[in-house]
């Protein structure tokens, strides 16, 4: 064998070796569950979360008494909700602007703060795709060229507003600030504060938010402040959360599409998705709504970053349209689900406008072998309200938590914790138990060829314990190849591509050796087919499967074969 040849067989081999076994690609350990109404995995989480809400409900864990919350766990595989739990408060507060049904249930409105920066951005990806991310703003916004804030200039005191494109505002890479009026406390102390500066009559608020005191702006009034404030970082720096940006990129969209924004989120995404129980502002009696402190808030032009109000139930068919790419295309929702900017946290990454969150879950039950998995989650708060949207990609599986009332941070932040470990965990051994039941196996061919497919304790993926050919070990002739052994408990991990073709479902294989330790920067995606036999890539299986969704045949290309499933 030639040097350069048996030097690719080497790196091949041995970088797999030094990764150990748990190294596996970004992505699903496993094909996401088909039937998740029967999933065994999901039926025991039901029992155990509900369980678990009862005792936080009962240890007062959790305010029964006057705060609201609805949740349910849905996927795009089930019209209902995998689970759902819904609480009625058992007294009123004493505040006059407070209100709750009489029960609440998947109807019932909360204001969902911050979230609707999401329905934000998927209004304009159903309506514009995301070709206009790289566009400047001052093409679409005139405001910061009129006031002579479009060419480069002093970039400490004004933001470079050349540099800000639509996809830097749409992700919290535009450097801007977070509001021009929210935070500003000159309304509430007009006088002045002990020690500061006496401010002039043009410098104190008089418009923005009624937490400040003061009606919402128009679009002059919000601008001129916008264009006042200092930017906080060049674009596309580091993220700095902004809820400006988001009326500004509304305003941008309105240019390009010659539409009222409210009334291109009805066009583009309300009535497709069948969304009866979401409104872009306040409505009007209301009787199956948890009204509580910051109800009547008016955001004015600033609400595509966090005015709008809706159900549990919408808010989660909005996450199961996304998983199932029912406005978008596939591809364009995978570019979607993807990170733009890491933060400061190796847990935390954004997106557009994403907070992804980096969890590491068990493999599972009971071990202590984890994978990272990246949940694609939108928090928000406004008033009393606070609420949370999480997608698992990996799991095609969803959370809506939704809570409203006066102790309604406790609250969130408990079920934020305790939703997100029950669920993501039994979504994972949901996959696996059903990994199991529709592709472990052997799988032959009379010529005395074979593979066995199986799973490994505290090991994510399906593993290829063996390979065989006319009866020639296949691992055993890779080692003669490169001149080395690679011992009995060499073997390739398999995750699914998702790339499917009819009955056909792609993986790729992660070789390597049992008992090997974990590499840290696990670069496995770094030999993802770089071994190759007559263009037939080593590390491609793909399964064949019928209507119920169990495996018939395993095709392994290299070979030129494919092994037929032994019951």
């Amino acid at each position: 064998m030639g040097l350069f040849l048996r030097n690719i067989f080497l790196s091949f081999t041995l970088a797999r070796l030094s990764h150990g076994q748990n190294c596996p690609l970004l992505g699903p350990a496993y094909p996401a569950v088909t039937d998740p109404v029967s999933s065994p995995a999901l039926n025991a989480a039901k029992a155990a979360f509900d369980e678990a809400l009862a005792q936080a409900l009962s240890s007062g864990q959790l305010d029964n008494s006057t705060t609201s919350f609805s949740i349910q766990v849905f996927s795009p595989q089930a019209e209902e909700p995998i689970y759902e739990y819904y609480h009625t408060p058992t007294v009123s507060t004493n505040s006059s602007r407070s209100a709750r049904p009489a029960q609440v249930g998947p109807g019932t409105l909360y204001r969902i703060g911050s979230i609707s920066k999401l329905v934000t951005v998927y209004t304009i990806l159903s309506s514009l795709s995301d070709r206009y991310w790289d566009e400047p703003v001052t093409k679409y916004v005139p405001e910061p060229e009129a006031a002579g804030r479009g060419p480069a200039g002093n970039a400490i005191d004004h933001v470079q507003w050349s540099e800000v494109t639509l996809g830097a505002l749409a992700s919290q890479m535009s450097g801007i600030g977070r509001d021009y009026s929210f935070g500003d406390v000159s309304a509430m102390f007009p006088s002045g504060l002990p020690g500061l500066p006496t401010l002039d009559e043009s410098e104190i608020v008089q418009c923005g938010t009624a937490a400040a005191g003061v009606r919402a702006c128009t679009r002059e009034e919000s601008m001129a402040m916008m264009l006042e404030r200092w930017p906080v970082l060049p674009a596309y720096h580091s993220p700095i959360y902004s809820n400006m940006a988001f009326q500004i990129l509304a305003y941008a969209v309105e240019n390009i599409t010659g539409q009222n924004f409210a009334s291109l989120v009805e066009d583009e995404l309300l009535k497709p998705l069948g969304l009866t129980r979401t409104f872009l502002s306040t409505p009007a009696n209301d009787s199956d709504a948890v009204v509580v402190d910051g109800w009547t808030e008016d955001l004015g032009d600033e609400a595509p970053a966090g005015a709008y109000i809706q159900s549990v139930a919408d808010l989660s068919e909005i996450g199961r349209s996304i998983l199932n790419s029912s406005l978008v295309s596939a591809q364009a929702t995978r570019k979607w689900l993807k990170p733009i900017s890491h933060t400061s946290s190796p847990l935390v990454s954004v997106g557009r406008p994403w907070e992804i969150l980096r969890l590491r879950v068990p493999v599972e039950r009971s071990s202590n072998t984890t994978r990272t998995v990246d949940v694609y989650s939108k928090n928000g708060g406004i008033g009393q309200y606070l609420s949370l949207l999480g997608l698992s990609p990996d799991h095609n599986i969803g959370i809506s938590l939704l809570v409203a009332g006066p102790s309604a941070g406790s609250v969130y932040s408990a079920l934020q914790t305790l939703v997100t470990t029950t669920w993501l965990v039994a979504g994972e051994h949901a996959a696996r138990e059903q990994a199991r039941v529709n592709f472990a196996g052997n799988y032959t061919l009379p010529d005395n060829s074979s593979a066995e497919i199986t799973l490994l304790p505290d090991e994510p993926g399906m593993f290829l314990a063996s390979l065989l050919s006319n009866g020639t070990n296949m691992f055993e002739a890779v080692g003669g190849v490169v001149g080395g052994e690679l011992g009995a408990e060499f073997g390739a991990w398999l995750y699914p591509t998702t790339l499917t073709d009819g009955n056909r479902t792609a993986f790729r294989a992660v070789y390597g050796a049992l008992g090997q330790p974990a590499d840290e920067l696990c670069a496995s995606w770094g030999a993802v087919d770089g071994l190759r036999y007559g263009g037939h890539p080593a590390d491609l299986f793909v399964f064949e499967v019928g209507e119920d969704g169990r495996a018939t045949a395993l095709e392994v290309p290299i070979l030129k074969k494919t092994l037929r499933r032994r019951d």
